[in-house]
């Protein structure tokens, strides 16, 4: 059989729910009007870092930029390369030939001569 309980038990659990539920009320409602005040200081100091390593990686990549642009091209530097000892295979060519020149033109004279000889 169930337990019975007096009328006045009973009355008195229900004020002290009724009781509570207003102080719990009253605490919302003072929570509810009260202003707000949020710290924003770690919000604004994690912003302000990420604003300064941002601009030293813009810092970064504008000096490679800057580096690049002045930087002469692989290509140019082939083309140099190619210059150069085309330049001195140009020389090497022109003083064999200036070798083979002098000795056509002892060679010439010597024949010269002796062609002379032979007429006179």
């Amino acid at each position: 059989m169930a337990k019975r309980h007096n009328i006045d038990t009973i009355a008195e659990v229900l004020i002290d729910k009724l009781n509570d539920m207003e102080r719990t009320a009253k605490r919302i409602e003072q929570a509810s009007s009260r202003e707000l005040k949020i710290d924003s200081r770690e919000v604004r100091a994690l912003l302000e870092n990420q604003k300064r390593e941002e601009k030293a990686f813009l810092d970064d990549l504008r000096a490679v930029r800057s580096k690049n642009s002045t930087r002469v091209p692989n290509w140019v530097w082939g083309v140099i390369g190619g210059l150069v000892l085309l330049s001195f295979g140009a020389i090497f060519y022109a003083w064999s030939k200036a070798e083979d020149y002098e000795m056509q033109k002892i060679e010439a004279e010597y024949f010269e001569q002796e062609y002379n000889k032979l007429k006179s």
